[in-house]
């Protein structure tokens, strides 16, 4: 999972990254609401990690704007602050935060309440043949995609920026987290390689016009794999 940190306090923001890096995920670390924002707006995180007291804002009126804005409505919440009152607990899970712990940070407890989010609402796919996903098939070992009325044989790249998008159909996908998940790298601004992927894999998998499943972009932040077709003008 890619994990966003609001975190003020940069010694126990380092811990927190390196506990999560621990277990394979990766992080940003944000000390102010402002900074998490413009990250927001760029970036598709898994899970955010977030402190109650903030030098710009409190944590609790950021939960609330990320869950009534127009940013990541849906991705979990875990506040880790020193907050022990009840009521403060009480107003977090309330505004939409899935959990909370209390600093210091425990380091296997911390890890075990995000593995429960993640197997919650990121289901692992146990794949022991052919990954089946919205109608198409995706054979892992020759790296060859069939539907009904197709098939088509892809590269190494194609064929994983394919499956990512397919395993999260509906969610809004930046460009950053994708180039970061299929090449490992950071988005160069001026490279089309993203672009060009994610065009023969539109036209090789008929996921445009008025088909069922349509891969649109999103302007200025990246693209999205719908599972039900609705005119849309920033669709390539």
């Amino acid at each position: 999972m890619h994990i966003g940190i609001l975190e003020d306090d940069a010694a126990l923001a380092s811990h927190v990254l390196k506990v999560i890096e621990s277990q394979s995920h990766t992080g940003a670390i944000f000390p102010t609401a402002k900074a998490f924002f413009s990250a927001v707006k760029r970036n598709t995180f898994d899970l955010f990690v977030f402190d109650w007291r903030l030098p710009d804002q409190d944590g609790l009126t950021v939960l609330k704007l990320l869950r009534s804005g127009s940013f990541q409505q849906d991705v979990p919440v875990i506040f880790l602050t020193g907050m022990h009152d009840e009521q403060a607990i009480v107003a977090a899970l309330e505004a939409g935060a899935e959990d909370y712990c209390i600093k210091p940070v425990r380091p296997a407890e911390f890890l075990a309440r995000v593995a429960a989010l993640k197997r919650r609402v990121y289901p692992t796919r146990q794949h022991t043949g052919p990954m089946v996903c919205l109608g198409y098939t995706f054979d892992m070992a020759n790296r060859h995609i069939s539907w009904e009325g197709g098939e088509a044989q892809f590269s190494g790249k194609e064929f994983e920026l394919a499956r990512f998008l397919f395993e999260n159909s509906e969610r809004s996908l930046s460009r950053e987290r994708l180039m970061q998940e299929v090449w490992g790298r950071e988005d160069d601004p001026f490279s089309r390689t993203l672009d060009v992927h994610i065009s023969r894999i539109r036209s090789r998998l008929s996921l445009g016009g008025d088909s069922a499943l349509r891969l649109r972009s999103i302007h200025g932040f990246g693209y999205q794999l719908l599972t039900t077709a609705t005119p849309d003008q920033t669709a390539e």
